[in-house]
């Protein structure tokens, strides 16, 4: 509809309209202030709800339990030998402990290693075979240990590296210093079951060949470095019996699939490579650009100028990326992706190499076959401790050897993995680490007594239980003073909430200070906060009946509320050095946990198991409220839905009020127009 805005009448329509509909849109500020203030005060209640449930489950939970004033404290004649910790199930007494030994690891440290024939220095990718004292390839390096048996056989490729690996795939620390030019090794905990042997001996040829046709059946060339090392386990488990064919069939045919499924992959790959360097260079070498290849180049997108300006390394090297780019694109076409999907399961008949011969079904047939002859054939191995002469070791089977000692010919010094041994009151207990756990008491072993005893105490831990009250006193208060704060807050019913208009009238700090002033009193005489409050404060303040017969309250062990009523019930302990009011008074409750802690835990836990019970109860579901929650939150989602509800009832009704204001000026000015119109035609007929 158009609108006819005083053309004729002269009046400012707009403003006349909003003022018409200033008084109706009060009417909805109302309502969308009442909706604000009340996600104000939900928001409120939730963090207020999540502070309740959180001291219900944590503070409360443990001081109303029995348990929480039973903890043991236990104390060392000698620190530096052995430390204790105790739980409440251990004994309260005296203990004697001898320290025997102490836990270790295996440590291996190996002899220094030889000045290689060029005049350098052994390092990480020294091929074992190039060492001063060189191992021969075709020697198998045995490394046992707690986590099973992992084996090197050394090649003309194989490096310091790849044997400190082989140690590692064992479970154990390894590695090699190139500065001192020798090997640390070491089990990966303490214990006499952590023990490792390393020892090595020479394949026979006909050993090396059943090895060496396995890896060729299964695609070995073909993985990836963590599969390679995946398949080298499964076959040093079947060469030491720790694994049988049928256990490890699936997971062989499973890598000779992906070994395949590499090759096919790189063998197009290579076919693709090829046609292109064939095409796009005129040398061996790839160094010269072709016609085609400079064409290929313009077609990619390249500027002629920018073209004729390459130097001849350039051109080379942007015809490798393109060529690059051309075989990765060429490969994810449904033809080549066809190719490799065929040759995967059928083979590809015109490979030079057996392997991708052969369909998937011979593939598998063959790779277990070779295991399973592997298994058969590779027979009894002769350990030579010589061998390993050139890593600076010999071998080793665990037991402790000295760089001194006799036919240590190598250099090495082994320090053999030991329990820790002590008597406890006489009895002999040993442990793989340096703790020990008996019946509630954890004695950390940090040194040998040398025949003398270190005495152990334990003792009720009162210091202990009078800070689990202290902290929970603490966080009640805190709670309780929040309630009371936000109960007994200044009225606020002078201020609402602000419009949008209002606020671009005033400054962010100010309107920050006038919303916290509203969100402040939200809870002001609020019932359900009056009733947690109440909850809080008479549980706590009145009486329950020990076992003695006698009723006793928190004033009867040292703990009170404040003669200043408007603490709003705050507890005190008296004569706390940290309570300011109370600090010079006679600590109560110390006194009495050293001389009736029972007559302590009966009074306290009783009171906070009445408070504990009744905060469940406020907290169970109703029609209003969701489970675990204080306050009325369903009510209060309900609410807030039918204040939306009826914003959007004013939005549509001040819509069509408004525009029945303008409908209406408009037909009076086009009332006005007509009505001109008319007095115009007189006057030019009368004059």
């Amino acid at each position: 509809m158009i609108r006819m805005t005083g053309l004729n009448s002269g009046l400012d329509t707009d403003s006349i309209v909003q003022a018409l509909m200033s008084a109706q849109r009060m009417k909805k500020t109302k309502v969308t202030s009442k909706k604000t203030k009340l996600e104000w005060k939900k928001d409120i209640w939730s963090e207020m709800n999540t502070k309740l449930y959180d001291f219900y489950k944590g503070s409360l939970n443990k001081i109303k339990s029995q348990s929480a004033y039973k903890t043991k404290a236990a104390t060392s004649s000698d620190t530096s030998k052995v430390t204790a910790t105790a739980t409440s199930q251990a004994a309260e007494g005296t203990y004697k402990v001898k320290v025997n030994s102490l836990a270790s690891a295996q440590y291996v440290t190996s002899g220094k290693l030889g000045t290689l024939t060029d005049g350098s220095k052994a390092k990480e990718t020294t091929k074992l075979t190039e060492l001063a004292d060189p191992i021969a390839a075709g020697t198998q390096i045995a490394i046992k240990s707690k986590s099973g048996t992992s084996l090197l056989l050394v090649d003309e490729n194989t490096t310091i590296g790849d044997f400190t690996k082989a140690c590692t795939n064992a479970g154990l620390k390894a590695s090699f210093d190139e500065t001192q030019q020798r090997f640390f090794i070491s089990s990966d905990d303490s214990g006499v079951d952590q023990t490792f042997s390393i020892t090595a001996s020479n394949l026979t040829t006909d050993q090396q060949d059943t090895i060496a046709n396995w890896k060729k059946q299964i695609g070995y060339d073909n993985l990836s470095s963590s599969d390679k090392a995946s398949v080298q386990k499964i076959f040093d488990q079947l060469q030491t019996g720790s694994a049988t064919i049928d256990k490890v069939q699936n997971s062989i045919e499973s890598y000779t699939d992906k070994a395949a499924s590499n090759a096919v992959n790189a063998y197009y790959k290579k076919q693709l490579q090829d046609g292109y360097e064939a095409s796009y260079f005129t040398d061996d070498e790839h160094t010269k650009v072709s016609d085609a290849g400079k064409q290929a180049l313009l077609d990619s997108g390249v500027k002629q100028d920018d073209l004729d300006r390459m130097t001849e390394k350039e051109l080379a090297d942007s015809i490798n990326s393109l060529i690059s780019k051309n075989v990765a694109k060429d490969l994810k076409s449904d033809e080549y992706q066809q190719k490799i999907t065929d040759g995967i399961e059928k083979g590809i008949a015109n490979a030079d190499d057996d392997f991708l011969k052969k369909d998937s079904a011979t593939r598998k047939i063959d790779s277990v076959a070779a295991a399973t002859t592997f298994k058969d054939d590779i027979g009894t191995i002769t350990n030579s401790s010589s061998v390993l002469a050139g890593l600076g070791l010999s071998s080793i089977d665990g037991t402790a050897v000295a760089e001194g000692d006799a036919g240590n010919t190598s250099g090495m010094v082994v320090i053999a993995a030991s329990d820790a041994s002590i008597e406890l009151n006489g009895a002999t207990l040993s442990s793989s680490g340096s703790t020990i756990t008996v019946n509630g008491l954890t004695l950390n072993i940090l040194d040998m007594t040398a025949g003398s005893e270190v005495s152990i105490s334990v003792t009720k831990d009162v210091s202990g239980i009078y800070d689990t009250i202290k902290d929970f006193i603490s966080e009640y208060n805190a709670i309780l003073k929040e309630m009371n704060t936000k109960y007994n807050a200044s009225s606020a019913k002078d201020y609402d909430v602000l419009t949008d208009e209002q606020k671009e009238a005033m400054s962010d700090d100010e309107v920050e200070k006038w919303e916290d002033k509203i969100k402040d009193s939200l809870l002001r005489r609020d019932d359900t906060l009056s009733s947690l409050i109440s909850s809080f404060r008479d549980n706590m303040s009145g009486t329950i009946t020990a076992s003695d017969g006698k009723r006793y309250a928190l004033s009867s062990i040292g703990i009170s509320t404040s003669a200043d009523y408007a603490e709003g019930g705050l507890l005190h302990i008296k004569g706390d050095e940290d309570d300011s009011e109370y600090a010079d008074e006679t600590n109560k409750l110390e006194e009495l946990l050293n001389k009736d802690p029972d007559l302590v835990m009966e009074v306290f836990s009783g009171l906070a198991s009445n408070l504990y019970d009744d905060l469940f109860k406020k907290m169970g579901k109703t029609s209003m409220s969701s489970a675990l929650t204080f306050y009325n939150d369903v009510e209060m989602n309900s609410q807030l839905s039918d204040y939306k509800d009826e914003i959007k009832k004013w939005d549509s009704k001040l819509s069509t009020m408004e525009e029945r204001y303008y409908s209406q000026f408009t037909a009076m000015e086009k009332a006005l127009a007509s009505l001109n119109s008319q007095s115009n035609s007189l006057s030019n007929f009368f004059s």
